[in-house]
Order: structure tokens, then sequence, then C-alpha cells
């Protein structure tokens, strides 16, 4: 009889992890309940053949593509996942089960996150949750994505908890639209004062001797210049999963003039839609701030959120609590204070995340005439330069001549 490896609950809700022996996964499952304990994932045992150490299967292939690949490229992008969710709450509601949903999501979708939900979809057939699958691939579904599915399998309102996953990564993907739409034309002007500096003084030989010698002068700069910023790219992505470089960064990021006050409201908003989302779903209050925490997507902001836990854990309000962080404004506690005293936490916090909203997007709005004017002034640097280049060559080729 085969053994499955099975990472559980118990009745604290501590994680436990062991081995139980079973004719098939869904018997696994029933065997780890009548343990007491509330399976989250189950995996066979694969039999290890003789001399082969851990590290030398699939764990270093997973190490390999955990801190090199998913970094750069997951495969599963946020507009796929919005898309999932908001498809899947839609079946759910139409009285489809969540295995046929599952199968007719999978088939429709290509690429790794087809294979994830065909993995979800048999885990589920099998008897599993579908938050021990999402527990797997940590780089494509969220903590707040999996703790709210967890919540909605234990109070089996999954339906309700999918649809305010797919309302949340739709505010997400609002967010990045509107910080999109106030970088796209800075971006642009700074894209061409680039080419422009790159390409005008070669333009009297490409007028002269043709495109070849354009080609030759021009060509590996622009060349040198896609690479230096694809590198750096690649190269940032892969130095902020580690917590330090991205602390020291995210800290940076909140302290600039003008820039920095912006950055932390997109990210309080980030967080005060998550707690919203947490709180309504049945999640604690230490547990959702937690949570809501890394979903702020700014370290420096998410752990100084986090000073409120422990206050939370000794029964303390949230109020409070979050006074203490000194990253939340004074007007959203104030609601949350009138919250607490009213006893509707749930629509206070919905009032806080409205209030939040239209501060973002008063920030972003503010954000791009920044950076608008700052792309200016370096496109005015750039073209200023190029007019004392060529008044300088004018006059160094006017008193030659004249000197011959």
């Amino acid at each position: 009889m085969p053994l499955y490896n099975y990472k559980a609950k118990d009745r604290n809700g501590e994680t436990v992890t062991g081995t139980v022996e079973a004719p098939d996964q869904h018997a696994a499952a029933g065997a780890v309940r009548e343990l007491g304990h509330l399976p989250m994932e189950i995996r066979e045992a694969r039999a290890r053949r003789a001399g082969e150490t851990p590290t030398e299967h699939g764990e270093a292939g997973n190490a390999f593509a955990r801190y090199l690949i998913y970094p750069i490229w997951t495969g599963v992008n946020l507009r796929m996942l919005a898309l999932f969710y908001r498809q899947l709450a839609t079946m759910l509601a139409a009285g489809m089960s969540l295995s046929e949903s599952l199968r007719s999501l999978g088939s429709r979708t290509r690429g790794r996150f087809g294979v994830i939900i065909a993995e979800m979809r048999e885990n589920v057939s099998r008897g599993g949750p579908m938050s021990g699958t999402m527990m797997r691939y940590p780089k494509v579904f969220s903590r707040l994505q999996t703790a709210l599915v967890r919540a909605g399998e234990s109070g089996g309102l999954l339906e309700r908890m999918i649809d305010r996953i797919a309302a949340y990564l739709e505010y997400e993907l609002k967010i990045r639209a509107l910080i999109a739409k106030a970088l796209i034309y800075p971006l642009v002007i700074l894209i061409f004062a680039w080419l422009a500096f790159v390409c005008v003084p070669v333009l009297p030989t490409l007028v002269k001797e043709g495109f070849a010698p354009f080609i030759t002068i021009a060509g590996p700069p622009i060349l040198w210049g896609i690479a230096w910023v694809v590198g750096t790219v690649i190269v940032l992505k892969l130095v902020f999963q580690f917590d330090v470089p991205r602390l020291v960064w995210d800290t940076i990021k909140v302290h600039i003039p003008i820039v920095g006050g912006n950055a932390r409201k997109i990210a309080l908003s980030r967080f005060s839609n998550a707690l919203a989302v947490l709180y309504a779903a049945g999640v604690s209050m230490a547990d959702g701030v937690d949570i809501a925490a890394d979903a702020c997507a700014n370290l420096y902001v998410g752990r100084s959120i986090k000073y409120a836990i422990p206050a939370l854990q000794s029964g303390r309000g949230l109020t409070e609590s979050l006074t203490r962080t000194r990253v939340i404004s004074p007007m959203v506690l104030d609601m949350l204070a009138v919250g607490e005293r009213s006893g509707d936490m749930d629509a206070t916090l919905q009032k806080a995340t409205e209030y939040m909203d239209s501060e973002v997007d008063a920030s972003i709005h503010k954000i791009g005439i920044a950076l608008f004017v700052v792309m200016i002034l370096i496109a005015g640097i750039i073209v200023g330069r190029m007019v004392v280049d060529f008044w300088q060559k004018f006059y160094s080729g006017l008193k030659g001549a004249v000197d011959q």
C-alpha cells in the first residue's frame, strides 16, 4: 500500500506534517481527517532510489526556478488571475461544481497556468482542498488569495470568496493601469530625447554617405542602450526578491520628496482594500493585518504595519494598535475609531477603502505631473547640450576657415 505525505492544520490551527498509508489520495485525506486534522496538502511519497539525496531530484530544479526563473517570469500575470477568478465565480454561481468549473477553465487555458489549473482540478476531484494546490505555487498565488480561498472552504462560502478575490485583483489592475497611464508620456519623452542625443549627431553622415555609416555609428549605442535597460530590469527583479535590498529601496521610495508621500498612499490603499476583504471573509483581525500588510507591495510600510499585530493579539483595538505604526493617516484612524465604537467595522473598512482609493487617484495624478516636469527638464538638458555642441562645431569650423 502506498505512503502519502500530508500537511494539515490541527485543532489549534497549527501546521502539522506526517505520513499515512492508504490505497489512494482520497483515502489518505480521510485518514488525515480521522486524526483530527484539516488536510491542506497530500502527496504520494516518491520512493527514493538507492544513494539518491533529496537535492539530486526535483528540489534543486525547483530552487533554480524559484530564485532565477519565477522572479523574472512566472508564466501567469495578474490579468490572467483576475480573469480566472471572475470566470470561476460566475461558473460556481451558475451551479457548476468546483471540479467541473476547474476542468472547463483548464481546458481553455494554455501554458503553465493551464497545467496549474489541471493539477488543482485533479487535487479537488480526489477530495483535497483548492488552497492546497495554491500553496504549492506561492509565486503565482499570493498569501491573500490562499487565505481567502481557505476561509471560503472552511466556512462553505467559496463562491463568495472567489468573487471577492476577483474584485480585489480587478482593483489592483485598475491601480496599475493608472500608474502606467501616468508614466507613459514622460517615458516617451525620455526615449525620444535619448534617440535624439544618439542619432542627431550622425544625421550629416546619413545625408552625405547613406544609411550604412549611420548603422555603423548609431547602431551600437542604441543596441547597448536596449541591452542595458533589459539587463537592469532582470537584475533588479532578481535582487528585489530578497528582503534587504527590497527594504532599502522601499524605504527610500517612501521618503523621496513629492513622490514618497504618494507611494505611501498607494501602499496604504492596497492594505486597506486587502484588510476589508479579509475581515469580511471572517479572518481574524490580527491575521488579516498580517496578510494585508504583505499585500501592500511595500516592505517598509508592510513591516511598519506589522508592529500592530502583537497589540491586536493581546486584545487591543485596531485603531489603538495601528496608531503605534505611525504610517496610517489620522483621517483613516478617526474613521476606524468610529467603526469600533459603532461595532460596524465591515462598513467602516469599506468606507476607509473608498477614501484611500480617492487619495490614490489624486496621488497618481500628482506623480504623473511631477514625472512629466522632470522628463521635460532632462529632455531640455539633452537638447541644450546638442545645441551647444552644434554652435561650438560651427564656430570652430568658421574660425578654421577664417584662419586659412
